[in-house]
């Protein structure tokens, strides 16, 4: 009798603590949001809606904030609170988000009566189960290399007179190969040869491909020889004197080869208001795409971490997706020119590569 009790306690109990089903309208297999009961109220967590929604969730703490990107929209949970924003309106969860064990706890209302609110046209709901539109995949599919300079323009010159358009071609090349040879993604060149793009058509090839990530690749220069180490920038006003000058050596390239003060003033005359506030929402994670690829690249080629800084490059404007350019050496280096030609250094620098962009697209796809 004793056990009938038990067993009857058991289902009730799981019963009272339901899983939400989601179902699609086009036929695409169901998923099981996991739900948790917390004083006596139903909670879910957050990540589970990656699964359900292929959404993307970004941690703000030091606002307090929760960003969650869904259908191509963006919801602001306000953490320790039971209030969230999207559009101009607040909506009120009734009971509080619990942060547990690092896990972000969002009471099931959200699911059964703000999402159908939200989304009218895409979000149905019964007693524990949603219809929903089936969701876009975000993940990152496509990644468009930039290897920089190139035809009429060389880029630095090295030491002994080698061409930065030259082994930043074959870096570029070996990272194409190892990504699609070893990531599920497809990898697009901005030129496959020796010749000249523009900085505007770069970034331009990369929005018109629909490209999840972009990455521009090149090595330094400096006037004084002795000048040594890699770094990665991503787009902003340029922070430092040394971010300042190689903007300036990276920018100069409008100048010299698309036309003079006239195709500088083109650039600076384009909509760059409109395209920073459009870039704005990826500046957090080119930041975090930069941090993970200066990591690496400082663990493999051992060279000084110069770090990773901001830059108002021309070649990262427009670029509606994550965008990072990196500087991978000095040429004007004796030992990292020729550490730079060396055929087994530029496949290092290639995996190191490949591992920050895989390490950031396991995050931001939420893999992990």
């Amino acid at each position: 009798m004793k056990y009938w009790v038990i067993l009857l306690l058991v289902l009730f109990s799981l019963c009272l603590q339901a899983d939400i089903t989601v179902e699609y309208k086009s036929g695409m297999s169901a998923e099981i949001i996991r739900t948790t009961k917390i004083d006596n109220h139903e909670y879910f967590n957050i990540y589970e809606l990656n699964k359900a929604f292929h959404s993307r969730i970004q941690e703000n703490i030091l606002d307090s904030r929760l960003n969650l990107n869904i259908y191509n929209q963006q919801i602001i949970f306000l953490l320790e609170s039971s209030y969230l924003k999207h559009l101009s309106q607040t909506y009120n969860l009734g009971t509080p988000i619990i942060i547990q064990n690092r896990k972000y706890l969002i009471p099931t209302s959200f699911l059964t009566h703000i999402l159908p609110i939200i989304f009218p046209e895409k979000i149905e709901t019964t007693k524990n189960k949603i219809i929903a539109t089936a969701p876009e995949d975000n993940s990152i599919k496509r990644i468009v290399i930039d290897p920089g300079h190139g035809g009429k323009d060389p880029g630095a010159i090295g030491y002994s007179s080698v061409f930065e358009k030259d082994i930043v071609l074959q870096i570029t090349k070996k990272l194409a190969n190892i990504l699609e040879d070893n990531l599920d993604v497809e990898v697009l060149m901005t030129r496959d040869c020796d010749k000249f793009v523009s900085l505007q058509d770069r970034t331009k090839y990369a929005n018109d491909q629909q490209a999840n990530l972009f990455i521009s690749i090149h090595c330094n220069a400096h006037r004084y020889s002795k000048v040594n180490g890699v770094e990665v920038f991503y787009l902003s006003t340029a922070k430092t004197d040394d971010a300042r000058a190689v903007e300036a050596l990276e920018n100069a390239v409008v100048y010299k080869y698309e036309g003079g003060k006239e195709a500088v003033k083109h650039y600076d005359d384009l909509s760059f208001i409109l395209a920073d506030m459009a870039q704005n929402e990826h500046l957090e994670e080119s930041y975090n795409l930069a941090m993970k690829l200066q990591a690496n690249l400082v663990e493999t080629s051992h060279s000084k971490n110069r770090g990773v800084k901001q830059a108002n490059f021309y070649v990262l404007r427009g670029a509606f997706m994550p965008s990072v350019l990196l500087e991978l050496g000095f040429m004007t280096n004796k030992q990292e020119e020729k550490m730079l030609k060396n055929q087994n250094y530029q496949e290092k620098l290639a995996w190191a590569i490949f591992e920050g962009i895989k390490d950031f697209k396991y995050k931001y796809d939420q893999m992990r």
